[in-house]
């Protein structure tokens, strides 16, 4: 029995343990979801799995009423097939994590089918459940490979860490979009008060303006036929057309005497 061989498989296991923490930490700490779009952050998630389990596909979803809706993957989708992102969940092995909310791990598809249908070409499966903060299963990052092969406990704890990255990416982005949503509701609402009150203010000053017009005119026509408002005004002129000429005869008076 040679200890030198055994010492130094187990050296180089060590070191490729932690040569594959490290990366593994380097892409975690890479990953800023504030300094990129929502899709570049999940789509850098998808590409991280598949390098660091080194696996030919990996998949990031969202899931709601039976479907499944492919938000990232570590193979470019295109805009063109935007369409054809949402898959049935109905008997596929990503229904299944989604719906149990558990890690699933299927070494060989061909010959474990009780837990669904894979994908065509996949042999081998490993899906984890995205869970919010609150215990809330959103959707799955799933793993795909060609050949069949085993997950070890290291590597589906990595794919744990990126889950849960992309599950409070998700959250936050659906709570970001309901509060922008919220907002233009509210300034749209806001707009349209205001635009009311300042309607019915006018309106107000309006309604004001012809009753002050109204009122007043009334005055007017109630005075004039009225004869006896009419016979006043007649002598407080007369009255006072009689006091001018007795201040005017009064001046005389007094320049003549001097």
């Amino acid at each position: 029995f040679n200890f030198n061989n055994t010492n130094n498989s187990d050296l180089n296991y060590q070191n490729c343990y932690w040569q594959h923490k490290q990366r593994t930490l380097e892409i975690l700490s890479h990953l800023s979801h504030r300094t990129g779009e929502f899709r570049v952050y999940l789509q850098q998630i998808a590409n991280g799995v598949s390098e660091l389990i080194e696996i030919d596909s990996s998949v990031i979803t969202i899931c709601q009423d039976d479907f499944a809706q492919i938000l990232a993957s570590n193979i470019p989708l295109g805009e063109d097939n935007e369409d054809n992102n949402h898959v049935s969940l109905h008997g596929q092995l990503t229904g299944t994590v989604f719906n149990s909310g558990q890690c699933l791990v299927v070494e060989d598809t061909v010959n474990s089918t009780e837990y669904g249908q894979a994908p065509e070409g996949c042999r081998a499966y490993l899906g984890i459940p995205l869970r919010t903060s609150q215990g809330k299963v959103i959707g799955t990052i799933c793993c795909f490979h060609g050949k069949p092969r085993k997950f070890s406990a290291q590597e589906i704890e990595i794919i744990e860490l990126f889950a849960e990255r992309a599950a409070t990416a998700i959250d936050n982005h659906h709570l970001y979009q309901q509060q922008k949503e919220f907002n233009q509701i509210l300034e749209a609402e806001v707009t349209k008060k205001t635009q009311e009150l300042k309607t019915a203010q006018n309106k107000l000053v309006e309604q004001e303006r012809l009753a002050a017009i109204g009122e007043f005119a009334s005055g007017i026509i109630n005075e004039i036929r009225n004869p006896f408002t009419t016979m006043k005004m007649g002598l407080n002129y007369l009255k006072k057309q009689d006091k001018a000429k007795e201040e005017q005869g009064g001046e005389d008076l007094a320049l003549e005497e001097e």
